[in-house]
């Protein structure tokens, strides 16, 4: 009659919260004002 050896459990690995990304603020473009040339 072999003895049974009990199978350690795992310990279930912690997870890991994962960090909220931060939004990176969208830059305001300078809206440059384009002077259509009028070639005459």
């Amino acid at each position: 009659q072999p003895q049974q050896q009990p199978q350690p459990q795992p310990q279930p690995q912690p997870q890991p919260q994962p960090q909220p990304q931060p939004q990176p603020q969208p830059q305001p473009q300078p809206k440059q004002q384009s002077q259509p040339q009028v070639q005459r």
